[in-house]
């Protein structure tokens, strides 16, 4: 059953341990018994829970004193014990205003307690502040650090498997997956950044409690100030956040589009601690259960990370000239400014600068007492969730069931096809002229060089040479996304091959969409292509088969 005293914490209904969530079967399974609970009979025990919470807060209300009171200008509404209240807002500086707190329900679920004090949290800042006192967010914070504030925070924590689907830039295709997110927090409250609160998490979901009245007391807490559609769109987008790096991964590039399926996703309102900064543009934050610190002053870089591949591509071609010119001068700078207009083109096309938030973070960090004495250990993904949180990507088998499987785009094997094929296209007319060549003087005695002129075939070479470059450099990216290497993952852990070796078969001609398929689910072929050009596809099909006859016999002339 499911524990009392964390609902997302999921255990066996039969033997009590633990139970993670098996993506693959889409069902929660205990690692010791092996008993499976399914997905809506979870779901079933945490809306008990809660009923049972929000009655159990309902009757604590009646002995407590608390009031509510709201800010006029920022909207902010926050709650304190009867005659703790400030008469000022500590979000925006107007006055509050009091009113009776007449819907207990508005309590959250969950609550992490506070672990640091707030003198241990100013220390803590002030030390970082020190320590980065020459960049504009540490002095920000050495200046504003009297401004601190602690209050328990409205969040909504998102749990639970979600679906969907992934596409690259450019490309058709879709590519569907199943994962499970572990525990996601999502700040609501409008008057302060989301984008800062992201930066001081994770906090350590093992410790938290059914909401008491208890503990706020001494504390300030904020109640939740946004919609429910603005709520909904916020855990979308942290839940698109926490599972794009492992997407970006997987697909090999960080070009890619998310949707999101969340039928199954369940949200439990929580209190979180979160001691904080806000001046203008200023805010830095601190978890108040881990100690890890985020600091912006709405700074942003520009960066452009799509030229360096580009780039690299131009010096290789700089430094092959270079090598078939004796590094003279005058063809390689002609040959570089060339090569780079091309390639920073074909790169540059639908590409544009990053425009990214500065936020300085401290590492991830937990905290612990020796002796009474704050300790605080930082290291990177000290705070390991004990939810499993990995994605599984899914394709239709033979018989049109979604199968669990791995995706791969590029390879040793696949990349030395590539060049292998450009080889062939490239020396087409060379390598045909050789082998008539070879027939004729077969038994001869007549020298094979003596009518063999490889450098005549120089216009099909220039041709299919700028093709291959614009295939390496752009078409091969979309080839392979539209026809990657399948393997289907087994129930024993091993490994099969999916599909025909025409589905991942990679062509120069995608860059003409033969082999891609049309609105009307046929397949693209190189007739269909020229009769859709009419007399243009005509003129071009006959130009290049004219082309590569004259380039191979003007060889062997």
């Amino acid at each position: 059953m499911m524990q009392s005293n964390n609902p997302l914490e999921v255990s066996c209904k039969n033997c009590g341990a633990p139970a993670d969530f098996d993506i693959i079967n889409q069902t929660y399974r205990c690692g010791y018994c092996g008993q499976m609970t399914g997905i809506q009979e979870v779901n079933a025990r945490e809306m008990n829970w809660r009923l049972l919470q929000k009655n159990k807060i309902k009757a604590e209300f009646a002995g407590q004193q608390i009031e509510e009171h709201s800010c006029t200008s920022c909207g902010a509404t926050v709650v304190f014990q009867a005659g703790e209240a400030s008469e000022k807002c500590d979000f925006c500086n107007s006055k509050l205003i009091r009113k009776e707190l007449s819907t207990p329900e508005q309590m959250p679920d969950l609550i992490i307690p506070f672990f640091i004090t707030q003198e241990e949290a100013k220390q803590r800042l002030l030390d970082w502040g020190h320590k980065h006192k020459n960049s504009p967010e540490g002095k920000k914070l050495l200046s504003n650090i009297n401004k601190l504030e602690g209050y328990y925070l409205p969040y909504q924590i998102a749990h639970g498997p979600v679906h969907g689907e992934v596409s690259r830039d450019g490309n058709f295709r879709r590519f569907y997956y199943s994962g499970y997110l572990e525990g996601t927090a999502v700040n609501t409250s409008k008057q302060l950044s989301n984008f800062v609160l992201n930066g001081m998490e994770p906090f350590d979901w093992s410790v938290a409690r059914p909401f008491e009245y208890g503990y706020i007391t001494g504390n300030k807490v904020k109640l939740r100030d946004i919609s429910d559609a603005d709520t909904e769109k916020r855990v979308l987008k942290e839940v698109k956040n926490d599972f794009m790096p492992e997407v970006e991964k997987v697909m090999q590039t960080t070009g890619v589009n998310i949707n999101i399926g969340a039928g199954h996703l369940s949200v439990i309102s929580a209190l979180l601690p979160v001691y904080f900064i806000k001046s203008g543009h200023f805010m830095a934050a601190m978890n108040g259960q881990t100690g890890r610190i985020a600091v912006s002053t709405d700074r942003q870089k520009v960066t452009i990370p799509w030229v360096i591949e580009p780039a690299i591509y131009t010096l290789l071609v700089m430094l092959l000239i270079g090598y078939f010119f004796q590094f003279d001068g005058y063809p390689m700078m002609i040959g570089t400014i060339l090569s780079g207009i091309l390639f920073f083109v074909i790169f540059g096309e639908g590409r544009a600068s990053l425009i990214r938030q500065i936020l300085k973070t401290s590492t991830t960090s937990q905290a612990m007492r020796e002796d009474k004495v704050l300790k605080i250990k930082e290291k990177k993904g000290i705070l390991k969730n004990i939810w499993n949180a990995r994605l599984v990507f899914q394709e239709p088998n033979c018989h049109g069931q979604m199968v669990p499987v791995k995706l791969q785009f590029y390879g040793f094997g696949r990349i030395l096809s590539i060049i292998s094929n450009m080889i062939l296209l490239i020396g087409a007319p060379f390598f045909t002229a050789a082998f008539l060549r070879a027939m004729v003087t077969i038994g001869t005695g007549e020298p094979f060089f003596d009518h063999f002129k490889p450098a005549y075939g120089a216009a099909w070479y220039i041709l299919t040479g700028v093709w291959s470059i614009i295939y390496w450099a752009k078409g091969v990216r979309k080839d392979a996304y539209e026809h990657p290497i399948i393997y289907e993952i087994l129930a024993n852990g091993k490994k099969r091959l999916m599909g025909k070796q025409s589905s991942r078969r990679l062509s120069f001609l995608s860059m003409i969409q033969v082999g891609e398929t049309d609105s009307s689910g046929k397949k693209i072929t190189v007739f269909g292509v020229v009769k859709e050009l009419g007399g243009i596809g005509i003129f071009m099909a006959i130009f290049l088969i004219l082309l590569f006859l004259g380039s191979t016999f003007v060889i062997i002339s």
